[in-house]
């Protein structure tokens, strides 16, 4: 190794080294945003990873890509655009602004919330309980289990699943959001967790192990849940209550337990989807883990980085025309398909995608693509702060027990979410994504109005609970 490649290799280790460190004191310092941010953080670190094993082992073998890859500093503008994330996450949930959710005027007594909140947990409770019974039903009728049968999930999806299958794929992400939030919004009264949306939980993944879903479905599923359960949490540090208090040796036990039969689950579904469904053993078992693990995740950004930063290659005309007016498939993600044709030969990138397949990454790739290697950061910022920001008024939501409003933010959020991980940047430009925002304001203005309309006391009901903490503590 040359000087040269060895100072390069240093400076992206330092950078991947900040990152971690960034998510470390988040994890340490303010774990309920680390549980909120779980999704992000998890696709972060592994892309980071990924890109940081590409350089540092330059030059290795992309199956994907089709070449040799690898070298140069693609680690650092990755590692940048990520902390610019992770500042604006730290700078919406600054424990001042997080704490000023409880001085709010007017807002209506802790026992209508609390009643309220609980007629309508019922009603989604049993809505959901009928939707999960129905996907049992339904795949014992529709065909073989994939499971049984060494199915691809794919081909289920496409020969046998029915309706109430494509619906959960397609909202799946969304009703565990809305599972994580009924199941803490009660703590913020002072009552145990509803374990009753914990079980629904459990219920959707056996779901997925069955239907032949492995990582990806559950990383997703699970990462959703927590975001509404770190919604509440939120909630419970922001009033100086301590998690401890919540959760007892016997709850912390229940949810070791759950999250090491989760980790279980989808161990087994990938050990079973790589050695019997697709027939890999010994060193090509060996070679695809690799591939999966360690190259897959950050070889699209190494593309970006390559064409962008060292050929100064990259043209925002083309790029919006790709991404927004003529993609090849408008209803999937356009930024993943662009990506693709930039870095493959037009017609297999068509034939993969036909397929319904489709590559890794998307952001921050589509902003370097749009903006080239200085406007990119820009588009960066703008992107971390849009997502920061709505997070923000998503935990808002769930503090104050907004739960119709929270249910019409959960596309929103998905997009959002998707975008920031996978650069999904189409899906902003669509007539339903307009429709969305615009229900979701009338819904949080409908709300807002129904609880002005209850209000007995100027006094906030959550600071009601915080100062019944107070007396109890002096007592």
């Amino acid at each position: 190794m040359s000087i040269e490649a060895f100072i390069v290799a240093i400076l992206e280790t330092i950078a991947a080294a900040a990152v971690f460190a960034a998510m470390g004191f988040i994890v340490v310092r303010r774990p309920v945003i680390a549980i909120m941010f779980v999704f992000v953080f998890f696709a972060f670190s592994w892309r980071l990873g990924s890109m940081l094993y590409i350089d540092l082992s330059a030059p290795v073998f992309s199956e994907q890509l089709e070449r040799n890859i690898g070298s140069a500093m693609g680690v650092i503008p990755l590692a940048v655009s990520q902390g610019m994330v992770l500042a604006a996450v730290l700078l919406a949930f600054r424990p001042q602004r997080v704490r000023a959710l409880y001085a709010i005027p007017n807002e209506p007594p802790a026992e209508v919330l609390r009643e309220a909140s609980r007629q309508i947990a019922e009603l989604a409770f049993w809505a959901v309980l009928l939707f999960v019974i129905g996907l049992f039903i339904e795949l014992l009728i529709q065909g073989p289990i994939p499971l049984f049968v060494g199915m691809e999930r794919f081909d289920y999806a496409v020969q046998y699943a029915g309706p109430l299958h494509r619906r959960l794929i397609e909202w799946g992400a969304m009703l565990t959001f809305q599972l994580g939030v009924f199941f803490v919004v009660p703590t913020l009264h002072d009552h145990p967790v509803d374990r009753r949306f914990a079980v629904l939980f459990a219920l959707l993944m056996i779901y997925l192990f069955l239907v032949g879903h492995r990582f990806s479905s559950f990383y997703a599923y699970s990462s959703f849940f927590l975001i509404g359960v770190g919604g509440g949490l939120l909630g419970l540090r922001a009033s100086g209550r301590r998690l401890r208090d919540l959760f007892n040796a016997r709850t912390l036990r229940t949810i070791a337990i759950a999250a090491t039969a989760l980790v279980l689950l989808v161990i087994v579904a990938l050990v079973y989807s790589y050695t019997v469904v697709r027939g890999f053993e010994g060193a090509q078992l060996a070679e695809k883990l690799k591939q999966r693990m360690l190259i897959q995740q950050g070889e699209m950004w190494w593309a970006t980085y390559h064409n962008v930063f060292r050929l100064g290659d990259w043209d925002f005309e083309q790029a919006f025309h790709k991404l927004f007016i003529d993609p090849f498939d408008p209803t999937r993600n356009s930024t993943m398909q662009f990506l693709m044709e930039r870095a493959l030969p037009e017609e297999r990138a068509h034939f993969i995608l036909a397929q319904g397949s489709s590559y890794t990454g998307g952001w921050p790739e589509v902003c370097f693509e749009l903006g080239g290697p200085l406007g990119g950061f820009l588009l960066v910022a703008i992107s971390a702060i849009i997502f920061a920001e709505f997070m923000f008024l998503l935990a808002r939501c769930v503090i104050q027990e907004r739960l119709a409003t929270c249910f019409f933010l959960s596309p929103i959020l998905y997009a959002l979410s998707i975008n920031i991980v996978s650069g999904m940047a189409n899906s902003f430009i669509q007539t339903t994504f307009v429709v969305k925002l615009a229900v979701a304001l009338i819904v949080y203005m409908t709300e807002d109005k129904w609880r002005s309309s209850r209000v007995l006391v100027p006094s906030s009901g959550l600071s009601e609970t915080l100062l019944l903490h107070e007396k109890k503590a002096e007592a």
